[in-house]
């Protein structure tokens, strides 16, 4: 019944759904037939969307919702060009699998059989399973996607909200040998040859080192600085070995533009976004297999082997914590085993 008394009321009590959401309130007269006629205008207000609910938005297909979900991504990380690119390949994955399916046709269950999918597929470039941090990624991206179809009353739940996250695959890390980084370093061509020295020596990330600016870097203080990165610890004044310093003098007096490490290390350019192909190209000449990441993790464990404090090196690296610090500090097992031997040679001479 649309119209009803409670226990105890003299009140008319309207009950009915609209669009899919229950209405239950008072028509606050005791009048039957007064009832009605309120509960009629009050319907017809609704469908007006002048008050409580505003009319349900027309669902669009999934691969619209992304296109347009793109379009702001581009806007809102205009300065951030890496995080645009991952939101684009994340978006055009999911497209692939739900394509033009409704919006509003997609649930939980949807989502769970897209990562299963996505589980079962290999990357183009490496043939392996795709790493379940990229799975990770692209159910962030469904999540926010839905987000923003609810916040223009398009949805009211979000499907992918109760969905976990896969556990993430335990990176391997590669900490460079002192030979393996004599022979990369001569065999890597410009600019890359420049970013892994500077990775080696700081420790700075690979896109940090790509965004170095003129006006960054004082060699006269011995330090550049970083403005922008993924939280507020990668803000950070990055202090300068004499290696370090010698190529930052070289590409300040190599180039006159603002940036140091223009794409294809032309004078004026755009800041590099990717050295990935020379890599590659290097390692695979040399027979040699580590990511350009990798550089940084073996500053991080050349620091742990020379007695840098774990908070000083988090503050060094740009990290909130020690828990990643102590993710990337792998000491090698001659400093382990030499741990050893201090250890027992002080248990020896305490003893006497």
């Amino acid at each position: 019944m649309a119209l009803y008394k409670r226990p105890n009321s003299k009140f008319w009590w309207m009950k009915f759904t609209f669009d899919g959401q229950l209405i239950q309130q008072s028509t606050k007269v005791a009048n039957k037939r007064d009832a009605g006629t309120i509960e009629a205008a009050f319907r017809h207000e609704l469908a007006l969307g002048r008050i409580g609910i505003e009319p349900k938005v027309k669902a669009p297909a999934f691969s619209k919702a992304v296109d347009d979900f793109l379009v702001w991504s581009k806007v809102e990380h205009a300065s951030q060009p890496k995080t645009f690119k991952r939101y684009y390949f994340s978006g055009e994955l999911l497209k692939k699998y739900f394509g033009n399916v409704k919006v509003d046709r997609i649930n939980k269950k949807n989502i769970e059989d897209f990562i299963t999918w996505r589980s079962g597929q290999t990357s183009r470039k490496t043939k392996d399973f795709i790493t379940r941090e990229t799975i990770n990624h692209e159910l962030l991206t469904a999540k926010i996607i839905f987000n923003r179809l609810i916040e223009s009353k398009i949805l009211r739940d979000n499907p992918a909200s109760g969905v976990r996250q896969l556990k993430a695959n335990e990176r391997s890390f590669h900490v460079i040998s002192n030979d393996e980084e004599k022979h990369y370093l001569l065999a890597a061509p410009q600019p890359l040859q420049d970013v892994a020295t500077l990775m080696l020596e700081t420790g700075m990330r690979c896109g940090e080192v790509y965004q170095i600016r003129r006006q960054d870097v004082l060699l006269e203080k011995g330090y550049l600085n970083v403005y922008k990165g993924k939280t507020k610890a990668s803000i950070r004044q990055v202090h300068l070995s004499d290696r370090a310093q010698s190529v930052l003098r070289y590409r300040l007096g190599k180039f006159t533009g603002a940036n140091l490490f223009p794409q294809g290390d032309k004078d004026g350019g755009k800041p590099t976004d990717s050295l990935d192909k020379q890599h590659l190209h290097t390692i695979e000449s040399l027979g040699y297999k580590f990511r350009l990441y990798d550089a940084r993790h073996t500053f991080a464990s050349r620091a742990v082997e020379n007695g840098v404090d774990l908070l000083v090196l988090a503050s060094i690296l740009g990290h909130n914590s020690l828990r990643m610090v102590i993710r990337y500090a792998h000491p090698s097992e001659n400093f382990k085993a030499d741990a050893i031997k201090r250890m027992e040679l002080n248990r020896k001479a305490k003893a006497v």
